[in-house]
C-alpha cells in the first residue's frame, strides 16, 4: 500500500513539472516564429520593390494551442519460489503533446492600402525621436526631401547634388543630437485668451525660451505645410547655427521606403557623401540607409536571409565594415521594423478571410 501511495505521488510531482516546462517552452517558440515570420516578410518585400513587383503581407493574427500532458505509473512483480526472492519494479513515464492552429490574415483592403500609401506624419516623428533613435538613421529612411525656400533637396541618389546636400543637412541634425542640441516637440503658445498646443518643430534652441510672438509665427510657418511634413529651424546664433536650415521635412510613405531601400541595392544605389566642414566629427557615416546584401551563394552567417528570384537577401551578422557599422544597419532594420508595426496596428479589424492552419 505504501509502495502505491508513493508510486501515485511521484506522477502528480512528474506531471506538474512537465506541464509548466512544455508551456514555457512552447510559448517561446511561437513568440521567435511570429517575428522571424514579420521580418523576413519585411526583407521578401524589399526584394520584391528591387524587381518592380507588387509587396504584400501576411499577418499572423491568432495562435490557439492545446496541450495534453499524460503520465503512466506501474508495478510489475515477479514472485519467485525461494523466500525473500519476491521483487517489485516501478515503471514511470511522462509526455507531453501540442496540437496548435495557427491563423494567418492575408493583409489587404482599403484600410491597409491607405496606410501603407499614406506619408508618415510629425507625430510619428517625434514619437520615433523620443526613442532616441539617431537623426541620421530616421531621416534618411523617412524623408523624402528637404523643401527650402530656394529649392528642394530630395533623398533620391538619381539627383545627385540634392542628394549630396540632404546628406550634408541630415549629418548635420545628427551631430546636433549627440551634442544634446537638437530639440524636437510641439510649439506651446497663447493665441488671444487660450493656451494652445501647436505643430512639431525640430530647432537648435528651446522653442519655449522665445516670446509668444515668435512662437506663434513659427506655428503659422509649420501651418503652411500639411502634417507629413515636419519644420526645422536651425539658427545662427545657437549651437551649430553655422549651418543654418529653416524649411519642412516631407516625409514618405511605408510603401515608398520599402521601395527607397529595394531600389537602393543595384538600380539606384546611395554613395559616400563627406560631412559638411561645419559639422563636428561623426561616429559612423555608411553609404547605404540600410544594406541589404545579394548573392548567388547562401550566406553562413545572417540575421535574417530570404530567397527571391533564385538569389539571397541577408543582412550580416558581422560585416566587413565593423561594429559601427553593423550596429548602424541592425538599428535601421529594426526601425523599419517599428514602421511596420505603426502601420499596421490592429490586424483583427482589416477585411480580409482569414486562413487557419492545423499541426
Amino acid at each position: 500500500m505504501m509502495v502505491v501511495s508513493t508510486l501515485w505521488w511521484i506522477s502528480l510531482l512528474l506531471s506538474g513539472c512537465a506541464s509548466p516546462v512544455a508551456m514555457h517552452r512552447a510559448v517561446l517558440e511561437y513568440d521567435w516564429t511570429v517575428n522571424r515570420i514579420e521580418t523576413e516578410l519585411l526583407l521578401l518585400n524589399i526584394a520584391r520593390t528591387r524587381y518592380h513587383e507588387p509587396i504584400h503581407f501576411t499577418a499572423v493574427s491568432n495562435i490557439a494551442a492545446t496541450f495534453d500532458f499524460r503520465v503512466n505509473t506501474g508495478l510489475m512483480g515477479l514472485l519467485a519460489g525461494a523466500p525473500g526472492a519476491d521483487s517489485l519494479s516501478l515503471t514511470l513515464g511522462s509526455s507531453a503533446a501540442e496540437n496548435p492552429t495557427v491563423t494567418i490574415i492575408p493583409i489587404q483592403g482599403k484600410e491597409f492600402t491607405t496606410r501603407l500609401l499614406t506619408p508618415l506624419t510629425e507625430e510619428t516623428i517625434f514619437f520615433l525621436a523620443q526613442q532616441g533613435i539617431d537623426p541620421a538613421i530616421l531621416f534618411r529612411l523617412v524623408s523624402q526631401r528637404i523643401n527650402l525656400e530656394s529649392g528642394i533637396l530630395a533623398n533620391e541618389p538619381r539627383r545627385k547634388e540634392e542628394y549630396r546636400k540632404f546628406r550634408k543637412r541630415v549629418m548635420h541634425l545628427s551631430w546636433l543630437q549627440a551634442e544634446r542640441r537638437l530639440f524636437i516637440g510641439p510649439l506651446e503658445f497663447t493665441d488671444g485668451d487660450q493656451r494652445k498646443t501647436g505643430r512639431i518643430v525640430m530647432t537648435n534652441y528651446d522653442p519655449n525660451t522665445l516670446p509668444n510672438d515668435e512662437r506663434l509665427a513659427l506655428q503659422r510657418q509649420a501651418e503652411r505645410f500639411p502634417r507629413h511634413h515636419l519644420l526645422v529651424d536651425i539658427r545662427q546664433g545657437h549651437p551649430g547655427g553655422d549651418f543654418p536650415l529653416f524649411g519642412a521635412i516631407r516625409l514618405r510613405s511605408f510603401k515608398a521606403i520599402l521601395e527607397f531601400i529595394g531600389r537602393g541595392i543595384t538600380e539606384e544605389p546611395e554613395f559616400h557623401v563627406d560631412p559638411d566642414p561645419r559639422t563636428g566629427p561623426m561616429t559612423v557615416n555608411p553609404a547605404k540607409t540600410l544594406t541589404i546584401r545579394e548573392s548567388r551563394t547562401q550566406p553562413e552567417e545572417a540575421i535574417i536571409s530570404v530567397q527571391k528570384r533564385g538569389l539571397s537577401y541577408y543582412i550580416d551578422q558581422e560585416s566587413a565594415e565593423g561594429e559601427a557599422f553593423d550596429r548602424w544597419n541592425h538599428e535601421a532594420f529594426d526601425l523599419l521594423y517599428q514602421l511596420y508595426h505603426l502601420t499596421v496596428t490592429d490586424v483583427s479589424q482589416i477585411p480580409s478571410l482569414p486562413i487557419a492552419i492545423s499541426k
